[in-house]
C-alpha cells in the first residue's frame, strides 16, 4: 500500500478519529476529516485546495485498490516526503492513516447497509484480507466489525 511513511512524522491515535465516528454516528453523512474551507484556508506548508480535492477524490475513487503515496504526491506534483508533511499539516493526519481511516469509514457503511459477507466487504473497501480488516477496524472503532454489524440497526 504505502512505502514507509514513518520518515515523514507518521503519528497516528484514536482521539483524532472520535470526531469522525461522532459524526457517522450522528447520521450525518460522512465527511472524513475537515476541510482547509473549514479550517480557514490552507494552512502554511499545506497543500493548496484544488490539489487536496483532486487528492481526495483519487483517494474515494479509488479506495478498493493499492494505492501509493508516490501516485498520491504525483497527483499534487511534490516529492514524496514534502507530500506527507504538506498532506499532515492539511488533513492532520498521514496520507495512510487517512486512507485506513476512509477504508473504515467505507466498512462501517456496508456492515451497516448490506448483509455482504466480512471477507467480501473487506475486499470492496481494499483491505487486503479479512484479518487486515477486522485488525484495523478494531482498532479505529474499538469493536469487532462482526460487533459493529450486531449492534447497528
Amino acid at each position: 500500500m504505502f512505502r514507509d511513511v514513518n520518515e515523514c512524522d507518521h503519528n497516528g491515535s484514536m482521539e483524532a478519529l472520535q470526531p469522525i465516528l461522532a459524526q457517522l454516528n450522528t447520521g450525518s453523512p460522512p465527511s472524513g476529516l475537515p476541510s482547509p474551507s473549514q479550517s480557514g484556508g490552507v494552512a502554511r506548508g499545506g497543500l493548496p485546495p484544488r490539489a487536496l480535492r483532486r487528492i481526495r477524490e483519487h483517494i474515494d475513487g479509488n479506495i478498493d485498490r493499492r494505492i501509493s503515496v508516490e501516485l498520491l504526491a504525483s497527483l499534487a506534483n511534490l516529492s514524496v516526503c514534502y507530500f506527507v508533511r504538506a498532506f499532515k499539516k492539511s488533513v492532520g493526519v498521514t496520507p495512510h492513516d487517512y486512507l485506513i481511516r476512509r477504508r473504515v469509514e467505507r466498512t462501517m457503511q456496508l456492515l451497516s447497509g448490506t448483509d455482504m459477507p466480512l471477507s467480501q466487504i473487506a475486499l470492496e473497501a481494499g483491505f487486503a484480507d479479512q484479518s487486515h480488516f477486522s485488525r484495523r477496524f478494531r482498532q479505529h472503532v474499538g469493536m469487532s466489525p462482526r460487533h459493529y454489524r450486531w449492534l447497528r440497526p
